[in-house]
């Protein structure tokens, strides 16, 4: 929580300090997951009046994790290991935040967890359109569906996507595809920040402070995708 006076807080601080909960929680967890040497994704869900009932995040390099979580392995994604840990046949009105734009894996377990709404911050272009189940199946034309709230077009939507593409989730394969649907810009922060040697003082700080410091590179960069005719 930003302590400063209102007065005095930065974009970044301000923006930062709007926050609810479940965005600091999931923010957390994606911050735990960059330090870990995992991809930067973290994800809870909650009741919809806010209360959080389950927290978790991307393990796809981890030898170990809660019980109850899968780590290890290419499936080990933050919505994954928050939605493992909810009972079979539970609550159908609860909210689940997470940092990135689920997958298509993620979407999938999402929508087959009875999920009455996702809310995510950061956009991934690779996976963008993978929730439209009801283009595989009659039946989901007409099934229930999550709403979907994200992504956020500022500068905190930015920096969920950006944090992801540091660490084990970035190869040459995924850079090229990146490139190739429009993510570039981001992609040249993300090489030039590793190339500087700043990820490792990115680290050393918590997720508000490293939003601060990112800040002034993206408002830069969201003046750019704002400028770009859609």
């Amino acid at each position: 929580m930003n302590t400063l006076p209102s007065d005095r807080l930065t974009g970044a601080g301000r923006m930062w300090a709007d926050l609810d909960e479940a965005w600091l929680v999931a923010f957390g967890q994606a911050w735990d997951a960059l330090r870990s040497g995992n991809i930067a994704v973290g994800a809870c869900i909650a009741t919809p009046d806010g209360e959080i009932i389950r927290a978790a995040r991307n393990r796809v390099t981890d030898t170990s994790g809660p019980v109850g979580e899968v780590f290890g392995t290419s499936l080990a994604h933050a919505e994954i290991n928050v939605l493992a840990r909810m009972p079979y046949r539970g609550r159908r009105d609860l909210v689940l935040t997470t940092t990135l734009e689920p997958c298509l894996q993620c979407a999938a377990a999402i929508r087959m967890g009875w999920v009455a709404a996702v809310r995510f911050a950061g956009a991934d272009r690779y996976w963008d359109g993978c929730h439209e189940f009801g283009k595989l199946h009659p039946r989901e034309e007409t099934s229930r569906q999550p709403e979907r709230f994200g992504p956020r077009h500022d500068e905190l939507g930015l920096f969920a996507t950006l944090i992801t593409r540091f660490g084990p989730g970035l190869d040459l394969r995924l850079e090229k595809a990146l490139r190739g649907i429009g993510e570039g810009p981001i992609i040249d922060l993300v090489l030039g920040i590793q190339g500087r040697g700043e990820l490792s003082r990115l680290t050393a700080m918590e997720p508000g402070e490293a939003f601060e410091y990112l800040w002034p590179r993206l408002a830069e960069l969201a003046d750019r995708e704002q400028s770009v005719p859609s």
